[in-house]
């Protein structure tokens, strides 16, 4: 099985606006997600791949593989075109605002994928308490750990004060079998998908099944300053950047 990593990035950012390249610690961000996903005991290979020259240059010259593809209404979109003509079977999706990416989840999220056939595409959740947090998207799944929902809103809901039921929220690391990316690449945008603002409603809303794989202390991507702050602060007690870059 050949298990092939894909960032994708863009320049444009509604809420942070030319993010990808936003430096951290002496490196763009999106420079850290690529790196660290390099750092992957599984994947065969890691591609950048963007629709912008300036985040194609950036790659490039830290030795970074970089595929262009066109405009795209999401990252997975993206990548069902850049995935085309590579020979892979296994397409994992690791956003490129996930600078604090651990390469040790990324392994963990793939190992359903891996070991049973029925799987097509697996996610990383983590515990998560933060409440009225927009940019998190939050998860409930079922006994058997499949995704029943997604949402940006606060769930599953307190309404019983239920003290017992964890909050967990989406970690963007997301292995598609290529098949089913291909499909995804050719459905239409759906009525959830719209409602919630996230493409991955799309596959739930076609019916197709998405294991969920629980990842403990999985940090923050960046969406705000805020987020980016908080980044910056973790990175400079990080010890997984010491394998890729002079400190």
């Amino acid at each position: 099985m050949r298990i092939i990593g894909m960032i994708p990035a863009r320049l444009e950012s509604s809420r942070l606006p030319q993010k990808a390249l936003i430096d951290i610690e002496g490196l763009p961000m999106v420079i850290h997600t690529c790196k660290r996903a390099q750092l992957s005991g599984i994947l065969n290979d890691v591609y950048l791949v963007t629709d912008n020259v300036a985040i194609k240059d950036a790659g490039e010259s830290y030795n970074i593989k970089c595929l262009m593809t066109g405009d795209h209404v999401s990252s997975t979109d993206r990548l069902g075109e850049a995935c085309r003509d590579i020979d892979c079977d296994v397409i994992v999706n690791i956003q490129g605002d996930e600078p604090l990416v651990n390469p040790d989840h990324i392994d963990k999220v793939l190992e359903p994928i891996i070991n049973d056939p029925m799987v097509t595409i697996t996610v990383g959740i983590t515990p998560f308490s933060k409440k009225n947090s927009y940019s998190d998207i939050k998860i409930v799944k079922d006994l058997n750990d499949n995704i029943l929902y997604m949402s940006r809103n606060d769930i599953p809901s307190y309404y019983n004060n239920l003290k017992n039921i964890d909050m967990y929220k989406l970690c963007t690391i997301v292995p598609f079998k290529k098949e089913l990316l291909l499909d995804f690449s050719t459905w239409e945008e759906t009525p959830l998908e719209l409602a919630e603002d996230n493409h991955f409603l799309r596959i739930l809303e076609n019916g197709v099944k998405i294991r969920a794989v629980e990842i403990e202390n999985a940090k923050i991507s960046v969406d705000t300053k805020d987020d980016l702050e908080e980044v910056r602060r973790l990175m400079k007690k990080d010890q997984i950047k010491l394998q890729y870059m002079s400190c």
